[in-house]
């Protein structure tokens, strides 16, 4: 199974009608409303209601799609995700996740199907379009990443595309140099996965 480019968006705004207009473009809503026994796994908060730095964990029931966005809404703030199905069948899966920054995380998975330059491009594309329907202010395109649930303080492991972008910013300055390493970390990672 070749390896997956996760597009995720980040949106200061973590409010219902930015989430539902989520859902409505991008999940299957029918699909991803029953989570039957699946728990939510949320970041620990410390004695003091921040969350925790270490590796510890709460866990509750998910109950339903509708509960979960509930509980992104309420405060304490806590941070987790959840996988949901696509509308689109050429998408792998999307993300809904919350983050200790307060911000909510949009996220879609598509194949990378040969780590062809045309899916990157298609997945900058998407991620372009999320951010103008989301009200993101960054995101990235990683290869088989996780959200960054702690926020600014852990950055994507194989980063394929950042927006905004110095390296793209800078008129002229290394135009393409980016693209061209990360097409060539896909190109090994996609022909060193096992079959």
């Amino acid at each position: 199974m070749p390896p997956n480019l996760d597009i995720y968006v980040i949106s200061p705004a973590r409010n219902r009608e930015t989430i539902e207009r989520f859902l409505a473009a991008y999940v299957d809503r029918a699909a991803s409303e029953n989570r039957g026994d699946e728990e939510l796994m949320m970041l620990a908060l410390d004695w003091s209601g921040q969350p925790s730095t270490g590796d510890d964990w709460d866990w509750e029931p998910s109950k339903n799609l509708t509960h979960i966005v509930d509980r992104g809404l309420q405060f304490p703030r806590r941070a987790f995700s959840v996988s949901l199905k696509t509308l689109d069948a050429s998408l792998a899966g999307a993300v809904l996740a919350f983050d200790v920054d307060n911000q909510v995380i949009f996220g879609v998975s598509m194949d990378d199907e040969g780590a062809k330059a045309e899916n990157l491009e298609r997945a900058k594309t998407v991620l372009h379009e999320m951010a103008q329907t989301l009200g993101a202010t960054r995101g990235f395109i990683g290869v088989e990443e996780p959200p960054p649930l702690r926020g600014k303080q852990k950055l994507p492991f194989i980063l394929a595309y950042p927006w905004p972008s110095a390296f793209h910013e800078k008129a002229g300055e290394c135009q393409g140099c980016f693209s061209s390493f990360f097409l060539s970390l896909r190109m090994f990672l996609f022909f060193s996965s096992p079959l």
